[in-house]
């Protein structure tokens, strides 16, 4: 018979601080921040999201040097060079990269490894998790936009004619639009990548499901809206893609003409659209996580 014997492991009961709900949110919240940026991960996770974030930055240091090697911001402008509405449209399309990696990241490994059951059995709600999950999100998709649009403000500021301080007093109107607009495109392409993470288990499906909605079946809706039979103008509605861009160039006057607009909507049935799948979005995800839970 062996005989037993006991070691001491030396433990310890937590002595320290008790954050509650508040503390498990926020500690959510960083984790979220730390998954999509890949910190603490391997070297092959980061290099997605990073190479994301340095061509944004770079792109807007490119811009701010062809506005100056011009000479003068209206006529660079005219000539086609971006400016803050055209900013929008170049890094939408890197966004929409940066938002299908992110999206399924944050939602996706915690139901696949089985680790919700852990979440929830701390001080934390579903929704105190999902707000979590969202506020992650928000926060590296909205400085997505807003960063590189300051930058582009604070250098045009700085090559203006009319000085520093006058070019910034003049366009204090940068300082609602750009946020308004992030808000838009952050609310409508976070809703849908949040309700296909929510219900789709596999990142890269998730991924490849959130680009094939926006890509192809805006092109599809807006060909249907082309068609005379009776209501193809509503299908002009399901061209998610456009809702966010209809907004932006509402904001900086600018004249394209989306599917939508030319099927006689106004920008506030694009409000309309964004504000509803948001709102489906709170719905569908929630439920599905509580009954997850």
């Amino acid at each position: 018979m062996t005989e037993q014997v006991i070691f001491d492991r030396g433990y310890r009961t937590y002595d320290g601080p008790r954050t509650g709900p508040t503390g498990a949110r926020r500690a959510v919240y960083r984790e979220g921040l730390r998954r999509i940026l890949g910190l603490g991960r391997k070297a092959r996770l980061k290099v997605f999201p990073w190479s994301l974030i340095s061509i944004a930055l770079i792109s807007a240091a490119i811009f701010i040097g062809i506005h100056w090697a011009i000479g003068d911001i209206a006529e660079s402008v005219g000539q086609g060079v971006p400016s803050y509405g055209g900013l929008f449209d170049f890094y939408s399309a890197i966004s929409l990269l940066f938002i299908a990696f992110a999206g399924p990241q944050l939602l996706i490994p915690d139901r696949t490894k089985g680790v919700l059951s852990v979440y929830f059995s701390r001080p934390l709600t579903v929704d105190g998790y999902l707000l979590s999950k969202v506020g992650s999100f928000a926060t590296l998709v909205g400085a997505f936009y807003i960063v590189p649009q300051t930058v582009l403000h604070i250098g045009l500021a700085l090559i203006s004619d009319d000085g520093f301080l006058p070019y910034l007093g003049d366009n204090l109107d940068i300082l609602w639009k750009v946020p308004a607009t992030t808000l838009c495109f952050v609310a409508l392409h976070g809703s849908l990548v949040f309700i296909l993470s929510s219900v789709i288990g596999r990142t890269g499906i998730a991924a490849a499901a959130f680009l094939g909605v926006l890509t192809a079946g805006t092109a599809i809706a807006a060909r249907v809206a082309e068609a005379s039979f009776a209501g193809a103008r509503w299908v002009s509605l399901l061209a998610l893609e456009q809702h966010p861009r209809i907004v932006r160039d509402y904001l900086f006057e600018d004249t394209v003409d989306y599917p939508a607009e030319l099927a006689g909507f106004e920008v506030w049935a694009s409000v309309a659209v964004v504000a509803a799948l948001a709102a489906v979005a709170v719905w569908f995800v929630r439920i599905r996580y509580r009954r997850l839970a």
